[in-house]
């Protein structure tokens, strides 16, 4: 057998994963865990084990496992034996220091490990893939107990209805238009659903272990990048539930909007330069204006905190998963799509104005694709294609104030409602005297 760069570039892999798995079960805990007071008060040092040792053992059993499937591609009957005899060796080492450790993590990791590098000769990013997993893992021991005390039945419970629901339910649903105007589409209906009510599932745990400030201001920040309309309805349900939290709700639902028109200015500038640069007057003056209510919202929030020095604990948040306020916005969206195709049947294409308008009742994205495919082929003008994208954003704005006061009640729907139409009618005039 030739010594090729392949089988080179696998036994690499090999070590890397004897030697990352091995890194992990050799680290040493800080000194102050370890030491123990004596009996004058002084701390006694215990003796320290060898931090290579793991290493050097955990990487001879992965070039262990992948020798055993390189000698087992010419001798079948060898490799057996070898993986064999290295799960025998690591199950006589857990019985002579049982006493010691009764725990059985490392030696089940040695035989995964072994496993790992006898995998690294046929599917060997498979295996690295895998080792990276355990290796996670294996870290979070100090991290998992501290979780689990904090986390509740319901948590549990509701965590399994969640995945219920996504890999049962949905995949059983048909994923085709129910109804003549190709507007109700069970599959997309519950996976609006799904979308909500995972948003609603992260800003509950991120909240949980981080603050409500900084916990629901990244599910804002990075639920914007998917759907700001269904961070919208997450956080409304979730200031209805925490009204002491109304403040922290309206800061990651600004997020995500402000994330949302950097959107629609990141993937206009990819397809269409000269429209992007267009487009920047009126967007960039939304996003501008966004950022500062999210400032001024930050900073309302941080005195609501200071005044009330027990305001965290009156944040009681209900279950993680709740279908019933996902379920109230989906219907709202679907009777939203079907005003927009019955619009769309009567008005045609005649007004690309009117068009946006309609389509941004529903979704910005297509019909901000659609306009950069005109413009493209010259079928628009480049300003009016920026103006025809504008008004799709205002018009998506007036739905989300809608779905905040219907969903979250009048103080967090006027307050986010009021800040939207603001940064979105600013945008619009900028645009028109532009």
């Amino acid at each position: 057998m030739d010594l090729s760069i392949t089988i080179i570039l696998k036994i690499i892999y090999a070590l890397g994963i004897g030697v990352m798995i091995g890194l992990e079960r050799s680290l040493i805990p800080k000194l102050k865990e370890v030491c123990d007071p004596g009996k004058n008060g002084n701390l006694a040092f215990p003796e320290l084990p060898d931090t290579l040792l793991g290493v050097r053992t955990f990487s001879i059993l992965s070039l262990g496992g992948f020798a055993a499937a390189l000698i087992g591609s010419v001798m079948p009957w060898v490799a057996p034996v070898i993986i064999a005899g290295f799960v025998v060796a690591i199950i006589a080492m857990y019985f002579h220091v049982g006493n010691e450790d009764p725990g059985i993590t490392t030696e089940i990791s040695a035989i995964v490990c072994c496993g790992l590098g006898f995998l690294c000769y046929t599917h060997s990013h498979e295996a690295g893939v895998l080792a990276l997993l355990i290796t996670i893992l294996l870290a979070l021991k100090r991290v998992m107990p501290r979780l689990l005390l904090k986390l509740r039945r319901v948590e549990l419970t509701d965590t399994l209805k969640f995945l219920v629901i996504i890999l049962i339910v949905l995949p059983l649903l048909p994923n085709r238009a129910l109804d003549p105007y190709g507007a109700f589409n069970p599959y997309k209906v519950m996976f609006l659903v799904i979308l909500i009510s995972g948003i609603s599932f992260v800003g509950y745990f991120l909240t949980k272990f981080l603050g409500a400030e900084r916990g629901l201001g990244l599910t804002g920040l990075f639920g914007g990048l998917t759907s700001s309309t269904a961070v919208t309805a997450a956080m409304a349900t979730q200031a209805r539930q925490a009204p002491a939290i109304t403040n922290a709700c309206a800061f990651a639902t600004i997020i995500a909007n402000a994330t949302m028109f950097g959107r629609v200015l990141v993937v206009t500038a990819i397809l269409d330069w000269t429209l992007m640069t267009r487009l920047a007057w009126s967007i960039g003056v939304m996003t501008a204006a966004a950022c500062l209510a999210v400032a001024v919202l930050w900073i309302r929030s941080q005195k609501d905190t200071s005044r009330d020095e027990n305001a965290s604990k009156e944040i009681s948040l209900k279950n993680p998963f709740s279908l019933g306020p996902a379920i109230k916005f989906a219907l709202f969206f679907v009777g939203i799509l079907f005003a927009a195709k019955i619009a769309k049947i009567y008005l045609g294409d005649k007004g690309i104005y009117l068009a946006s308008l309609v389509s941004g009742l529903a979704d910005v994205d297509a019909i901000t694709l659609s306009i950069i495919e005109q413009v493209k082929t010259s079928q628009l003008m480049h300003g009016v294609g920026a103006i025809g994208i504008t008004i799709a954003v205002v018009s998506n704005s007036v739905v989300k104030s809608g779905i905040a006061i219907y969903l979250g009640g009048w103080k967090f729907g006027l307050r986010v409602g009021t800040i939207l139409m603001g940064a979105t009618m600013a945008g619009l005039a900028v645009l028109m005297v532009v």
